[in-house]
């Protein structure tokens, strides 16, 4: 939930069509499984107004751009709760996290209909499946001071198998060399965890406030924030690069400087980061302190990513009363187009 950290749907697609059986002597051709209307394409988490109101889905059509709005909604004709705020799928399964409602909603991608919740989460926040595991990994802030907590969710009987205790507010989770990687986004951690075991393996220290990972391969970079003027003593963000138990750390030349959005281009070679000046890149295999230089996006959003197949996407919140609006560039940096999104689009699935 953005929002308390920062200030902290649609109608069906209907692309069943008909289908056509082919005959020739007498032999027919089997008839298709009818493909998911949410099987492939982008998933925008709108947040919703904060305490009150709904989070919503925007879905984008990657091929078409076509935009459809609170999918959720028109499939199963109810908001999908406050606040929205992240989304994972597999198969064809999609997991929705909703933070104040304490729930992760489970829809069915072939229409977009609800098949099971789990209730009772406390302040569950990122998600990611471990491979292909059969489970997923939620992080819960459990309360605004003190650890937090990972839960394990087996998908198919929708299902927590059991809780592991983390350190504060664990925010952002990361699949990467079978292993799941927790960022404790209040301190200097980040945990790994077994999931044969469900058991953590070690703790690596890296800079203060890691917000956000990106996996390159076998590399798992961290992005730290640094703390803020308002939080304490001020420190500088920080890259660290997990390979294995050993922990590189750059740090960003300023202490005023606090990056966010770790994301990877998607030609695999630069990685891509947020000030508030807007979007910078940096080399993967750079070494040394950082020193942002010249913004490739001269703007900031509320949330940045790219898609692994194509463009790069970045959110603009506006007042978080409004709707807000996806900016689409290209992989060159240039703005291709703006679309709608709901209230204070988030973080964003790809599918």
């Amino acid at each position: 939930m953005k929002q308390s950290f920062q200030r902290f749907g649609l109608l069906l697609l209907l692309s069943s069509g008909l289908l056509f059986t082919a005959c020739k002597d007498e032999t027919t051709t089997p008839t298709p499984e009818p493909t998911a209307a949410y099987g492939s394409g982008i998933f925008v988490v709108n947040e919703g107004p904060f305490q009150n109101g709904t989070g919503t889905i925007t879905f984008i059509n990657r091929s078409s751009g076509a935009v459809q709005q609170d999918v959720f909604q028109a499939a199963n004709g109810r908001p999908l709760g406050n606040v929205a705020q992240s989304m994972a799928s597999f198969g064809t399964v999609g997991m929705l996290v909703v933070n104040n409602a304490g729930k992760i909603e489970f829809v069915d991608l072939k229409d977009f209909k609800s098949t099971g919740v789990i209730e009772n989460m406390a302040l569950p926040s990122g998600i990611v499946v471990a491979g292909n595991t059969g489970k997923a990994y939620v992080t819960e802030w459990v309360s605004f001071s003190g650890n937090g907590r990972v839960a394990v969710i087996d998908i198919a009987s929708k299902q927590v198998l059991r809780r592991i205790a983390v350190g504060e507010f664990p925010n952002a989770v990361a699949w990467h060399n079978n292993r799941i990687f927790v960022a404790n986004s209040n301190q200097n951690t980040v945990v790994e965890i077994d999931p044969q075991a469900d058991t953590i393996l070690r703790t690596h220290t890296v800079g203060d406030r890691p917000n956000s990972m990106v996996s390159v391969g076998n590399s798992l970079f961290v992005l730290c924030s640094g703390t803020p003027s308002w939080a304490g003593t001020e420190t500088a963000g920080a890259l660290a690069e997990i390979v294995g138990n050993q922990v590189n750390i750059r740090n960003f030349t300023a202490a005023t400087m606090h990056p966010g959005q770790l994301t990877l281009h998607p030609d695999g070679g630069s990685l891509l980061y947020q000030l508030p000046e807007g979007v910078y890149t940096l080399l993967p295999t750079a070494s040394g302190s950082i020193t942002p230089g010249t913004p490739v996006i001269a703007r900031s959003f509320y949330h940045f990513s790219a898609d692994p197949q194509g463009l790069l996407y970045g959110t603009d919140a506006k007042d978080f009363v409004s709707n807000g609006v996806i900016l689409r560039y290209e992989r060159n940096f240039t703005l291709r187009d703006s679309l709608p999104a709901g209230i204070a689009p988030g973080s964003i699935h790809y599918r």
